[in-house]
């Protein structure tokens, strides 16, 4: 718990340089926070697969949003504005680029998600791979994968 209460806080996950991940702040790391490689194979398994593609859908909904925003902001040319040959074809060219847009927005959040999703596999088995006893060296981004799935389960308890 006092780890959760410290990412709360503002704290950041880090990886410890002893093996396993440890909160840290401004003011270094944070007593009690330390967690082994067993506690974040327990971790990993209570939070299971829908937290792990719930949060790679929360990734890439900013993206997505973004890139279906500007191709939903396609500007309609009627009338007299019309007959200008630059605002036609702009209006001609956005409404065919349009669903371009939208099927890239697609493939690019399918492969996101795939991607995330092979991050989380990758982590579980490096965790599952470690002997009893022993503690695995953690990189940047999956002490982020982990920091964003205590917090999920924190904001699920609440």
């Amino acid at each position: 718990m006092p780890t959760v209460y410290a990412l709360i806080a503002g704290g950041t996950l880090v990886p410890h340089a002893a093996g396993g991940m440890i909160v840290t702040s401004a003011a270094g790391y944070i007593t009690g926070t330390y967690l082994s490689t067993s506690a974040i194979a327990s971790l990993l398994a209570t939070a299971g697969t829908g937290t792990g593609l719930a949060l790679a859908g929360a990734a890439l909904k900013g993206v997505v949003g973004k890139m279906l925003a500007r191709t939903a902001a396609v500007p309609v040319v009627t009338g007299v504005a019309a007959t200008t040959g630059v605002t036609a074809a702009t209006g001609v060219a956005s409404v065919l680029v349009s669903p371009a847009l939208v099927s890239v927005t697609t493939g690019v959040a399918v492969l996101g998600l795939g991607y995330s999703v092979y991050r989380l596999y990758n982590l579980k088995r490096k965790v599952d791979s470690i002997q009893e006893g022993k503690e695995a060296q953690f990189t940047e981004t999956e002490t982020k994968i982990v920091e964003k799935i205590i917090k999920r389960l924190a904001k699920k308890a609440r």
